[in-house]
């Protein structure tokens, strides 16, 4: 019961990957949810442009998966157009032993899995390894925040999650140092009494579910509440 978050997916993956080689088994299945869409497509779309085999995106989840040791033939991709398979996406998924959520649009993968394909319970109660890169990493919390420069929006703002998660912490991804912008990370620590990790491009976690355990790798910063 693991949670992998990172900021930039192929950045994170390397340095994770000595840990996630003591724990992943070559038959282990994956499942991938690449439904972080800036706007809508269909299903032939992503097939053949989003997520088609040994194109950019595909190689770039794929292949670090692989380098795993992980099969290919055991990794699975899941169309959220691919209507007439909804039913089988929950059973895919608690078959699965790790499940990748990938960076992108985090509200369109909350819609996605809330309301489009209903797997939410799946995901929230998954007893595997979940990788997460940006909003994949993020939605995994209860609830999530997003600064302003990270936002559509262009204004911070909490978001509902996944709740995998129930928030022991929160963390920032794709942080940058500028005083501005870690003085907001600071003052999300102070104001809702827990710890925030500020993860950059070049940094990742290692969160155990089960036992807490929490390793931080390369360039993370932690931010804990001021004595009051």
């Amino acid at each position: 019961m693991y949670s992998i978050l990172l900021s930039e997916y192929e950045e994170g993956m390397k340095l994770v990957y000595e840990s996630l080689k003591k724990i992943v088994k070559s038959n282990d299945k994956v499942v991938i949810i690449a439904w972080t869409f800036p706007i809508e497509i269909d299903y032939e779309k992503f097939n053949n442009e989003w997520f088609k085999k040994g194109e950019r995106r595909y190689n770039k989840y794929v292949g670090p998966l692989i380098k795993l040791g992980l099969k290919e033939e055991n990794i699975k991709i899941l169309n959220c157009y691919d209507n007439a398979n909804f039913l089988q996406f929950k059973k895919v998924i608690d078959d699965s032993d790790i499940l990748v959520m990938t960076g992108g649009n985090p509200e369109m993968l909350y819609s996605k899995v809330t309301q489009e394909t209903e797997i939410l319970y799946n995901i929230k109660h998954y007893k595997g390894i979940i990788i997460g890169a940006s909003a994949g990493a993020e939605l995994q919390l209860k609830r999530y925040f997003i600064t302003a420069k990270n936002n559509y929006y262009k204004y911070f703002a909490f978001y509902d999650g996944f709740g995998v998660l129930d928030d022991p912490f929160y963390f920032d991804v794709h942080s940058i140092n500028n005083k501005y912008y870690l003085d907001k990370l600071q003052k999300v620590a102070d104001e809702k009494v827990k710890k925030v990790y500020s993860i950059y491009n070049d940094g990742a976690i290692v969160y155990n579910r089960k036992t807490g355990n929490l390793e931080k790798f390369g360039n993370v910063n932690t931010f804990f509440q001021k004595e009051r």
